[in-house]
């Protein structure tokens, strides 16, 4: 995939830390990055449902940390980790969902709210918090979360 979008999400950022070491394989050059959209380039052997030109979206899965999305291409799975972008989704937003959005649309199935039933997000101000009101309401259940948290300016204290 050649890639148009790429997000930085708590994944990365840990990676980068240094805090998978010793729980993952590191391939060097490390590239991090699981998050992409972008436009498939080329298909290997065998691969249906996808052309080359198509705009996809997923996540770089892999057993091991070394090629992440934060590269102008990525390689993706066809049988995992990659979708095409639904229309009306803006390539920048399918770029960001990947990691976060796949945690929220896995906690809506385990919790399988009714018609009727109000959900509470309780954090609703992070990764995966921000994506469940908008993708998760079923119909008739209100989803209730905290309005976002203005940014704040750093402020110093006179030395």
């Amino acid at each position: 995939m050649k890639v148009a979008a790429s997000s930085v999400n708590g994944f990365d950022i840990a990676t980068a830390a240094g805090y998978l070491q010793g729980m993952m394989e590191h391939r060097f050059p490390l590239v991090v990055g699981k998050d992409f959209a972008g436009t498939v380039e080329a298909l290997g052997e065998g691969v249906d449902g996808f052309a080359v030109g198509d705009a996809v979206f997923g996540v770089a899965m892999k057993p091991y940390l070394g090629t992440g999305a934060l590269a102008e291409y990525v390689f993706a799975s066809a049988a995992y980790g990659v979708t095409r972008i639904p229309a009306g989704l803006a390539v920048p937003d399918a770029g960001a969902l990947g990691l976060a959005g796949t945690a929220a649309l896995d906690s809506l199935n385990a919790v399988a709210p009714a018609e009727g039933e109000t959900v509470l997000v309780s954090g609703a101000t992070g990764g995966v918090g921000s994506r469940w009101p908008p993708s998760s309401r079923p119909p008739g259940a209100p989803v209730l979360s905290p309005p976002p948290v203005p940014a704040r300016r750093p402020t110093s204290s006179p030395a």
